[in-house]
């Protein structure tokens, strides 16, 4: 499967709430950061257990593919995060509240699975 292709995979993946699936897709020693949120995690697990808790925040949240580029292991992936809050995670807004803001994930890979997840936040 070509980088192009596993991004597309990982989207379905988070689309479809297959967290195992997803989570498949990393290493077990995963990096992932997202600095604007004050998020750093190591791991496959720590990192599951955080999409777990945010799908339970956003329940009906979904990942909008924009664009895709490659140069080799190393990946950026520009996307649209949507959804409803459910109100049941703190640091959200209020239930009902709708979400939307735009991603930039940069992903390194190592053989074949996401050994570094950097997301960098928009509007």
């Amino acid at each position: 499967m070509s980088n192009s292709e596993f991004v597309q995979q990982w989207v379905k993946a988070y689309n479809d709430k297959d967290f195992d699936r997803f989570a498949s897709m990393n290493t077990d020693d995963v990096v992932y950061t997202i600095a604007a949120l004050g998020h750093a995690f190591t791991g496959r697990e720590a990192f599951l257990q955080h999409i777990r808790e945010y799908a339970d925040g956003v329940p009906d949240r979904r990942f909008i593919l924009d664009q895709v580029i490659v140069d080799g292991d190393l990946i950026a992936v520009e996307y649209r995060f949507e959804g409803t809050s459910s109100g049941k995670v703190a640091g959200l807004p209020p239930a009902g509240t709708v979400l939307k803001t735009s991603f930039c994930s940069v992903l390194r890979l190592r053989d074949g699975r996401i050994a570094v997840q950097t997301d960098y936040l928009g509007g």
